[in-house]
């Protein structure tokens, strides 16, 4: 499934992603290779029902956040 990074809090390493299906999934953990996500990064993942609700596992990134691209 795709989606993007709606909020993720580095120091905690969590935060939420919405689904192309408009559904928010828990991200957990530093998934991801490389910096951490940001808000707008879009990923790629796979749905799992958990405890508390939906989460996103194997995530990995589909396409960076304008942040990450713009040149100042």
């Amino acid at each position: 499934m795709t989606g993007q990074v709606e909020f993720y809090d580095e120091t905690c390493a969590w935060g939420l992603i919405r689904g192309d299906d408009g559904r928010l999934y828990d991200l957990r953990g530093p998934q991801l290779p490389g910096p951490p996500p940001r808000q707008g990064d879009r990923v790629l993942f796979d749905p799992q029902v958990a405890p508390g609700g939906p989460r996103a596992q194997a995530v990995r990134r589909a396409a960076p956040s304008a942040a990450w691209t713009a040149k100042p």
